[in-house]
């Protein structure tokens, strides 16, 4: 059965939905981590293999998305995700993994620091450590643990869950070469 992602905006006071941006047509319903790769305009071949690499061992967990600047979704992902420059990897998940029960808002991270994506190796070592977060709950857990009241409380929190992690990698990741914010809505799965 096909599906695809959308994203979910919090209902109106009357309960009706507010919309749905549609990130994806066709998609499984079983991906649960997404990982969504917009290049600049020259492509990066090698980042793109290590990319497709990364998304064939992970299987049905992981969907790497190999975009391109035509996309006619673009505007949208990049508004939501606040994208200032390109080449940038966006790293979300479900609503069960990055989203805080009963408010819509879901976490992710932005990649796209030149330090960063010019390495493919230390991209893709980066993206697999978020998916690790993302798909064994950590980021979940975070949000869940949270008590907080204002939208950055969340962010630093989740901010923290993230870098604490890739720190692991070595000194191959710097605090500047991720951002962690919250977009507006919850991704779910939708029957097409």
């Amino acid at each position: 059965m096909p599906f695809r992602l959308v994203l979910k905006d919090a209902p109106t006071e009357n309960g009706k939905e507010v919309g749905e941006n549609i990130f994806f047509d066709n998609l499984p319903f079983d991906y649960k981590v997404y990982a969504l790769y917009y290049p600049a305009a020259m492509l990066d071949e090698a980042l793109e293999a290590k990319l497709r690499d990364l998304g064939a061992i992970t299987g049905k967990n992981l969907l790497v998305n190999i975009g391109r600047l035509n996309d006619p979704e673009l505007g949208k992902i990049a508004t939501r995700f606040e994208v200032k420059k390109y080449p940038v990897i966006v790293v979300t998940a479900i609503d069960a993994l990055a989203s805080p029960t009963d408010h819509y808002l879901s976490a992710y991270a932005r990649l796209d620091s030149k330090h960063l994506l010019d390495s493919p190796d230390r991209a893709a070592q980066c993206v697999q450590s978020l998916f690790n977060l993302f798909i064994q709950g950590k980021v979940s857990e975070a949000i869940a643990k949270a008590k907080w009241r204002q939208r950055q409380e969340l962010v630093a929190l989740v901010t923290d869950c993230f870098i604490g992690a890739l720190r692991s990698l070595g000194g191959f990741v710097a605090e500047r070469d991720i951002s962690v914010s919250l977009v507006e809505g919850k991704f779910e799965l939708k029957r097409h």
